[in-house]
């Protein structure tokens, strides 16, 4: 059964609430990250969620049963907490330290049993410190005793995982693979964590929570909710989607809105091929700009770079030249756009068409030409039709040599 929230109120005051009407549910067997800047009441909601605090009005469900009708030991049972860090006053082994999980199957005064050691052992096998059994858990680095604590909150054998920001102070690697833990951890129960790092929640999370200003703006499968125009409105910041290459998960590329001179957003039409236009494309995508592409062969690297982008395109067929009714769609993206940006690539007589439209804009246009081939005849398969474009270039156009200084001169 799924865990419901409906109509969460709560304070630390009776003047302010931090949470204003929070409503979602948490589906079995899934991941569910919780996202959303700071102060919006994420850790307050794991904390009511939890039965840590009891909220002014509305009701938390664990299989149709609120927290208040639980009593301690039940609610122990039914789920488990790691908080972001662990304080303990006694140095102990981590044995002990992941037996207290037992807590709520014993009773007082009474040894452990077979079954708690055979759990406990269990638990730490699953969370790969089995052999980290005899340190003392003030001896553990910070991935280490994240692990462990998450194996303490198995042995309490939860139906639901409840974690805040369990990457936290982590390196790269140990996040990585505290990830794919709860995702190994979620086949058998159902996971509940505050997550910041909005990559990693779109790689491992099945449903997102986005909230803001103490309640819910967003919630649903990661891959609907996790949207540019959600983050933008939530954090303010500029971000840029695109598929990552191996997997295929939605990854964001994250700016600052820029302080453009003009006031006003700029169009740069960026005119590139082979690849060689993708940091350029995604860079100015990501500082704000209004960015159009091509025209670019379907295939082409920066037409999937485009695409997955959401940069509008230009596009021909692949392996093709290009057709009047291409050049005239590109001379009219050029006259609405306020900047082109041309990067030296390999020409054809197939897209030689591109060089020469381009010439046309040099003084009507600021036009940048980004040349990373200084031997044109290298890169020329026209007869030297194309190094003399180059060439021409060359002189009247501003040469840029990377995306910084591109972008020095367009903010």
């Amino acid at each position: 059964m799924p865990i419901e929230v409906k109509n969460v109120r709560f304070g630390y005051s009776d003047s302010s609430d931090v949470l204003t009407d929070m409503n979602f549910t948490c589906h079995d067997n899934r991941i569910t990250g919780i996202i959303g800047p700071n102060g919006c009441g994420k850790t307050t909601v794991l904390k009511i969620i939890a039965g840590f605090l009891k909220p002014k009005s509305g009701s938390v469900y664990y299989n149709n049963k609120t927290t208040d009708s639980l009593n301690s030991i039940e609610l122990a049972k039914l789920r488990a907490v790691v908080e972001q860090s662990v304080y303990s006053p006694f140095s102990f082994p981590v044995y002990d330290y992941v037996m207290l999980g037992r807590t709520p199957y014993q009773k007082n005064f009474t040894a452990d049993s077979e079954e708690d050691h055979r759990i406990v052992t269990e638990s730490l096998k699953d969370t790969g410190m089995l052999s980290f059994q005899t340190r003392k858990i003030n001896e553990l680095s910070g991935g280490e005793l994240q692990r462990v604590m998450i194996a303490r909150a198995l042995a309490q054998e939860p139906e639901y995982l409840l974690l805040d920001e369990p990457t936290s102070h982590l390196d790269i690697r140990h996040q990585l693979e505290m990830m794919k833990l709860l995702s190994d951890i979620s086949k058998d129960k159902s996971v509940l964590c505050i997550i910041h790092e909005i990559n990693q929640a779109s790689a491992y999370c099945d449903d997102i929570i986005i909230t803001k200003g103490g309640s819910v703006l967003k919630e649903g499968r990661a891959s609907e909710v996790l949207k540019t125009d959600n983050i933008e409105e939530v954090f303010g910041v500029l971000a840029m989607q695109y598929k990552h290459p191996e997997g295929g998960k939605e990854q964001f590329v994250f700016s600052l809105p820029p302080d453009i001179k003009s006031g006003k957003k700029k169009h740069i039409h960026v005119i590139s091929g082979e690849g060689r236009g993708r940091q350029i494309i995604l860079s100015l995508k990501s500082a704000g700009f209004h960015v159009t592409a091509g025209i670019l062969n379907v295939g082409d690297q920066d037409y999937d770079t485009c695409t997955s982008a959401g940069v509008e395109t230009i596009s021909a067929p692949p392996f093709s030249g290009y057709s009047d009714t291409d050049v005239l769609k590109l001379k009219k993206m050029c006259d609405s756009s306020d900047a082109i940006c041309f990067i030296a690539t390999n020409v054809g007589f197939g897209n030689l068409a591109n060089l020469k439209t381009a010439l046309e804009y040099i003084g009507k246009k600021e036009f940048f030409f980004v040349n990373a081939d200084k031997n044109f005849r290298k890169i020329d398969m026209t007869n030297g039709l194309a190094t003399e474009i180059y060439n021409r270039m060359i002189k009247e156009a501003k040469v840029i040599s990377d995306v910084d200084e591109l972008l020095s001169e367009l903010i």
